[in-house]
């Protein structure tokens, strides 16, 4: 027979590429379900399924007049622990020296001014010059300034820390204005639509679902014995 003609070639390695064929599905990044932080009513609700958010926008609104009452409210209680203090009716600034309010100043003078007095009546006793009773009456009559002067003071702190509470409640009916307003935390689009405009919400109730779909998360499931061969 005749020769058959053949190729030959050197030996050498090769990358090998396994293929591994795998189901799977595309997920979302992030995945929020909105709800309301107060109770109310829903006013308005501003999106739809499928519509596109961008974060901090207003998605929907609870119905916010009772909140803005209280808002009200807690700043006429917060000027009124202002004006209590000295303070202007309005500002940020909460901060005051209590030695120098009026009501302590002026305790303080009639402290000082009885202090002295028990002083003079000490130098007249050791002259032999007042009699033991005006020494006496000297003596109760600074006792009752200092208890006075000490009286004021702790009035004055009191009246401080009531200032403290009434800036937390102004603070606090702010924020729960605020939160009237439902929110979007990231750019996304809307999935769900959970409850509908004139509701009566409680506190906690979802509204709407939020999720982000740029970037994508592509989830596999890949079989254990086959899971040592895939890499990043």
């Amino acid at each position: 027979a005749e020769p058959v003609e053949v190729q030959v070639s050197p030996v050498e390695t090769r990358p090998w590429d396994e293929i591994l064929t795998v189901l799977g599905s595309l997920e979302s990044v992030d995945h929020a379900t909105l709800s309301v932080k107060n109770t109310g009513r829903l006013r308005e609700l501003r999106v739809d399924v499928g519509s596109r958010v961008k974060a901090g926008d207003v998605l929907a609104q609870v119905e916010p007049r009772d909140y803005e009452l209280r808002v009200q409210q807690s700043a006429a209680l917060l000027a009124q622990a202002r004006a209590r203090l000295g303070l202007p009716l309005e500002g940020n600034d909460d901060a005051v020296e209590v030695e120098k309010l009026s009501s302590v100043r002026q305790a303080r003078a009639l402290l000082e001014e009885a202090q002295a007095g028990l002083e003079r009546v000490k130098r007249l006793q050791a002259e032999n010059i007042s009699s033991q009773a005006e020494f006496e009456r000297a003596t109760a009559e600074y006792q009752v300034q200092f208890n006075r002067y000490n009286d004021a003071l702790q009035e004055a702190r009191e009246r401080q820390a009531i200032l403290a509470q009434r800036r937390a409640e102004y603070d606090i009916a702010r924020q729960q204005l605020a939160d009237t307003s439902l929110r979007a935390p990231f750019d996304g689009v809307v999935q769900a639509r959970l409850t509908n405009v004139g509701e009566f919400l409680a506190g906690g109730t979802p509204v709407l679902t939020v999720v982000q779909v740029d970037p994508l998360r592509l989830r596999l499931d890949v079989p254990e014995r086959r899971s040592s061969a895939v890499q990043m």
